[in-house]
């Protein structure tokens, strides 16, 4: 879409100024979330991600081999990615230790993993393999 026609759009719906406008643009440049050529606006694969909600659930069936600790330390301005987080672990019938400390089996999806660095948070989790000595 041409840079100028999406401004007149914006423009119609919501009153805001030229400036406001190109200071949104630049802020989705610069997380990645589109690309520009010329005057010409697009999505990008990330972009295309967070379009299609990137937080629904993973329904996706996985081997459960052996037993994880599921540790994560996502931050308060994150809150949305932490519950999405925490909601995933319970779909998926982890049983919580402490609200950010969950016990289940694994290994993960590799979708969960994939979409954990998408959302910018795969730093805030660790995965531990858990033994039994008999």
């Amino acid at each position: 879409m041409r840079k100028q026609i999406l401004y007149e759009l914006v423009q119609k719906r919501i009153k805001r100024e030229k400036s406001v406008y190109n200071q949104n643009i630049y802020r989705l440049k610069k997380k990645g979330f589109i690309i520009q050529n010329g005057m010409d606006l697009s999505l990008s694969p990330k972009g295309i991600f967070y379009y299609k909600n990137p937080y629904k659930h993973i329904k996706e069936k996985f081997e459960k081999k052996n037993k994880i600790i599921f540790i994560f330390d996502i931050p308060e301005n994150k809150r949305k990615v932490r519950e999405w987080v925490r909601n995933q672990i319970k779909f998926w019938d982890f049983e919580m230790i402490q609200k950010s400390v969950w016990v289940g089996y694994g290994p993960l999806p590799l979708d969960f993993i994939n979409r954990l660095k998408l959302l910018e948070v795969d730093k805030c989790v660790k995965v531990f393999n858990v033994q039994s000595k008999n």
